[in-house]
């Protein structure tokens, strides 16, 4: 068993690159049944799973400010494969973002 965490950004305007573009540390995230699993993020956030969720409690995660979530479980019973999820933040100006390229937890 093992305790991982997916750091979430949403870029402002001093990033090179521009605002409004998500990075994840990691984006492909392998994990284990029973392994634990917190995100965090630079900005309120959401985040919905796809098709099923690996988790044993919860198919969304969400925070109401710039923190971190509390750890969720993987489930003993989450199928082997690949959980792709969404994320949605609110940008400095107040405007929801949304990040649907797939960012993926994997169960091995």
């Amino acid at each position: 068993m093992a305790d991982k965490t997916v750091t979430i950004t949403l870029t402002d305007n001093s990033d090179p690159n521009g605002a409004n573009n998500f990075n994840y540390a990691p984006g492909y995230l392998q994990v284990h049944r029973g392994d634990r699993v917190r995100f965090t993020c630079n900005q309120a956030f959401t985040i919905n799973f796809v098709n099923g969720s690996p988790f044993e409690d919860t198919s969304a995660v969400s925070q109401d400010s710039a923190s971190t979530s509390e750890y969720s479980t993987i489930s003993s019973g989450a199928k082997r494969k690949s959980y792709h999820y969404t994320v949605s933040a609110i940008n400095s100006d107040g405007i929801i973002q949304v990040d649907g390229t797939c960012p993926t937890l994997v169960v091995t």
